[in-house]
């Protein structure tokens, strides 16, 4: 089931970025009509820009360029993320030590849709191409249960030897807490050649641009090295009501904790097209490249009073992963150089070491000293925010 589910999705990215391919290199007939309205007079042709040969900027095109000088945006995320991870489970009813039922299981873990933020900025350097950075980044994602055994007869422990531990022998109360942050970074060169039918059609626009009114399309081609850090974190935290023989009550705590670090480096290429005309526009982009990827995780297990049941271990190694991104933005032009945005987005990460598939119970030392670095991540969801275009 879960292969079906990567391959269902990495075909899903595959397929939209097969499309937007399409999309381009249709984009690109649009050259020769563009250089025959540009002879009568008629549009601002493919591949002329905002500036004269002089690179001073030419007024007559200063509202109509299809590739702009300087441009960026801002944008707020709401993502949801999904987890390909294994489907193990964490808590378990036995009887006489034999596992009976699972109570909790890392696919129980489910993440909400958490708020983030994308920016990018972009500078022309020569003719069409550009130089052009953005981040993406969302914080403290988290997902948390809490177990508590139906009536006093549900014995309740880790699967394995693990859960011959003093707490997680029969637990009371279990707080299970997964929290994952993600940071990427990219710096692209991208090339951007358009067309701009400059005259004909009528929109409320007039007034802002001086009667141009622009129906434009650009194609960009990207290419550049991308960042990205995948940070995680899972904590499962029990505690046992016990009264000793003074008649004392005593609550006892244990934690199971485990760490996992992705760094992911490495370079990609990707596309975008843009279609706007005198209010409405859209924008596709779709990105994908494969990356090294340095992973660590590390972990231990503490008992009662402090007592430790495995030491701090970890393990590192290097793999190769994949990211693959595609987003739809529509477009609302307020001006000629100020947009609203809004869109939909999905990214999908592969090749990474995720929290829940460091889970280790064995009983016996060494333990927990494997890394298991094939999880995939994939998120979705949507984006608002401002543009500016000049």
């Amino acid at each position: 089931m879960m292969k079906s589910k990567r391959v269902f999705v990495s075909g899903s990215l595959l397929w939209g970025l097969a499309i937007l391919t399409s999309t381009l290199v249709k984009g690109q007939d649009l050259r020769s009509l563009a250089e025959a309205n540009f002879a009568s007079g008629e549009s601002l042709w493919y591949g002329q820009y905002s500036s004269d040969e002089s690179g001073k900027k030419a007024e007559y095109l200063d509202c109509c360029s299809p590739c702009p000088m300087i441009y960026g945006y801002v944008e707020a995320l709401f993502l949801q993320r999904t987890n390909c991870s294994f489907d193990q489970p964490i808590i378990v009813q036995s009887i006489a030590g034999i596992p009976v039922a699972t109570f909790l299981s890392t696919s129980d873990l489910d993440f909400e849709y958490e708020p983030g933020v994308r920016a990018l900025f972009g500078i022309r350097l020569h003719g069409g191409w550009a130089l052009e950075g953005s981040y993406l980044g969302l914080w403290d994602s988290d997902a948390s249960l809490v177990i508590v055994p139906p009536d006093e007869s549900t014995n309740l422990t880790f699967p394995g030897g693990l859960g011959g531990t003093n707490v997680f022998s029969d637990p009371d109360r279990i707080w299970t807490t997964y929290s994952s942050s993600l940071h990427s970074s990219e710096l692209n060169l991208v090339c951007c050649s358009g067309y701009c039918d400059t005259f004909g059609g009528k929109g409320d626009l007039k007034d802002d641009v001086g009667g141009c009114h622009p129906r434009c399309q650009t194609v960009e081609w990207l290419v550049g090295f991308r960042y990205l850090s995948l940070n995680e974190r899972l904590r499962i935290y029990g505690e046992r009501d016990q009264i000793g023989q003074d008649r004392i009550f005593r609550e006892e705590a244990g934690i199971y904790s485990v760490r996992t670090n992705n760094n992911l480096y490495g370079a990609h290429v990707g596309a975008r097209t843009r279609h706007w005309r005198e209010r409405w526009g859209w924008e596709a982009t779709g990105k994908a490249g494969i990356f090294a990827n340095d992973a660590q995780q590390e972990q231990y297990v503490i008992d009662y009073q402090e007592f430790v049941v495995r030491p701090l271990t970890s393990a590192s190694t290097d793999r190769a992963a994949f990211i693959g991104e595609l987003n739809l933005t529509g477009i609302y032009r307020l001006n000629e150089n100020w947009n609203l945005r809004a869109g939909y987005n999905a990214i999908w990460i592969s090749g990474v070491a995720l929290a829940p598939n460091q889970l280790d119970f064995s009983g016996e030392l060494p333990a927990g000293n494997q890394l298991s670095s094939n999880g995939s991540v994939f998120l979705h969801g949507v984006n608002c925010g401002i543009e500016a275009r000049w």
